[in-house]
């Protein structure tokens, strides 16, 4: 049984124990709540003044009676205006509790009269007292006479207000009965469904006691049985790990597994240690590897947004650096992304890369351009901006076939390479120099005047006549230079601004040689992109 069933049954088993005592305590509830009703309907019965407003309509009836008795002995002189007043006020006081008891909501009919009998009366009583007076024997007979011809009328109604009273309070009685009964009832219905329910909830806890201890007994059973697993499973989780870091470290790239936020190395290579100069693997930084910082940033910044890396080149070890291909791929490990990285030396194969990219742009004797980069590098020049003025020249060595035929051609490729260096060392920083062929080269200026380029050509001219070149320890040759000069026009392409230098040039060697010709620009068509 694995954690979370093991949770989730004790659980089941919790509930059932929470829910019985719930309802017991339910139980508590409504017996004390029940108690505690019988405790106040018996205080209620228990009461002497509830329910009395039988015994008061029996007690207004008499004081009419004896009001009335009053009022004869006041109108026959026998009784005094005090007397009068004191029945009065006694009379409304008794009459006072009718006007606000709610007893007659009880009734099982409407009885308006009663209400309009105890309203006269209070009426008549009201406006009796406010005539009387202390010391007014005159008007207490007055008003002695007044009740002998109205008291006399209001005892019969007094009487009804007495079986009214008695009927009114009997179905009141008979409510509260009713109401009470039905209280019971519920409360007999709450107590015994309670009762049922904690039964059946005792026997589910009874059940379920024995089903927790099959479940300890197999869980138990099953705890042998899961413990000889995993170490069994640790066992081969060890070897396959020991297997996977002999692996990793026979591999002729150098790895690392780094957790993404970089806070936890899993494996590092003891090479890249080496390379950062850190001694544990919990030390190791991934930026510390890193010769520049861009390509830093550039790996992690593709990392982070899931990319997978394939064999993108950079400069590792910044205490000695080499030329390193890179590739890399997010994953996760134990629920945490990580990042596995293997790097390979290729500090080799840049070098031959740019050896053979030596070659392909380099003349092999001279050590300047050849045609074809010569061209590829005006080509830029052209396309940063077509607007600034080109000129080329293009140079050819005087007889120098008859230095290859006197002296041989070794000391004719000696020539060649002075020449160049000589050419070179008058060259401005931007100019492009490369060898074309043979014994001719070409030189690319930009964003220099037709006069400016004239006054190049005559430079180069008149160093290569006046000055002598040692070959061979031993050997001093003179050499002359033929050059022909053009400037690019806004329609020109490449291929028709050297054919244009070449045919100045020519002009040069028919003119006697040892000079620089040029020819003007030509208006042409614009020139396509591909002959640019």
């Amino acid at each position: 049984m694995t954690g979370p069933d093991v949770a989730g049954a004790g659980k089941s088993r919790r509930w059932p124990v929470m829910l019985l005592i719930a309802l017991a305590a339910a139980m508590i509830v409504a017996a004390l709540a029940g108690l505690r009703l019988i405790s106040e309907k018996g205080d209620d019965y228990a009461s002497p003044g509830l329910h009395t407003e039988v015994w008061q309509s029996y007690q207004l009836r008499s004081e009419l009676q004896r009001l009335l008795d009053t009022a004869r002995a006041v109108d026959d002189g026998r009784a005094g205006a005090t007397s009068l007043i004191l029945r009065l006020g006694v009379m409304r006081n008794t009459l006072d509790p009718f006007r606000h008891t709610p007893v007659f909501d009880y009734l099982p009919q409407p009885r308006p009269e009663v209400h309009e009998t105890i309203e006269r009366l209070d009426a008549l009583s009201a406006g009796w007292m406010e005539r009387l007076n202390w010391q007014d024997q005159a008007g207490a007979r007055r008003v002695a006479a007044d009740m002998l011809a109205e008291l006399p009328a209001q005892l019969r109604p007094a009487h009804d207000l007495i079986v009214v009273s008695n009927i009114a309070v009997a179905a009141q009685l008979d409510r509260e009965r009713q109401a009470l009964q039905q209280t019971f009832h519920w409360l007999t219905v709450t107590l015994v469904l309670l009762a049922c329910g904690c039964l059946i909830l005792a026997l589910r806890i009874l059940s379920s006691q024995r089903r927790s201890r099959r479940l300890a007994g197999e869980l138990q059973a099953l705890n042998s049985s899961l413990e000889r697993r995993v170490q069994s499973r640790t066992r081969l989780l060890h070897e396959r790990e020991a297997l996977l870091r002999t692996i990793l470290d026979s591999t002729p790239s150098d790895v690392t597994l780094i957790s993404a936020d970089q806070r936890r190395v899993f494996y590092v290579s003891d090479d890249l240690l080496t390379q950062t100069g850190t001694r544990r693997a919990e030390d190791f930084h991934l930026e510390a590897l890193f010769d520049n910082g861009d390509d830093y940033r550039q790996l992690v910044a593709r990392l982070s947004r899931g990319e997978t890396v394939h064999q993108m080149e950079a400069r590792l070890c910044p205490s000695s650096p080499y030329w390193a291909l890179l590739s890399a791929r997010p994953l996760r490990i134990h629920a945490q992304s990580a990042w596995l990285i293997w790097s390979l030396d290729i500090t080799r194969r840049k070098a031959m890369e740019h050896e053979l990219q030596q070659l392909a742009s380099t003349d092999a004797l001279t050590g300047l351009y050849n045609r074809r980069a010569l061209l590829r590098a005006a080509v830029k020049q052209l396309r940063r901006d077509r607007r600034a003025p080109l000129s080329v020249l293009l140079i050819d060595i005087d007889h120098f076939k008859r230095i290859n035929d006197e002296y041989g051609h070794p000391i004719g490729d000696q020539a060649l390479r002075a020449l160049a260096h000589q050419l070179e060392a008058l060259m401005q920083d931007d100019a492009l120099l490369g060898r074309i062929g043979g014994e001719e080269f070409a030189v690319v200026l930009s964003g220099v005047s037709l006069e400016a380029a004239a006054l190049m050509a005559e430079r180069l001219r008149a160093a290569v006549a006046e000055a002598e070149l040692m070959v061979d320890d031993h050997i001093t040759l003179s050499m002359t230079l033929s050059i022909g000069l053009t400037q690019r026009h806004e329609s020109d392409s490449l291929k028709s601004l050297m054919m244009r230098a070449d045919r100045a040039l020519y002009r040069a060697k028919a003119e006697g040689r040892n000079r620089c010709c040029h020819l003007p620009p030509v208006e042409l068509a614009p020139p396509a992109l591909d002959e640019i």
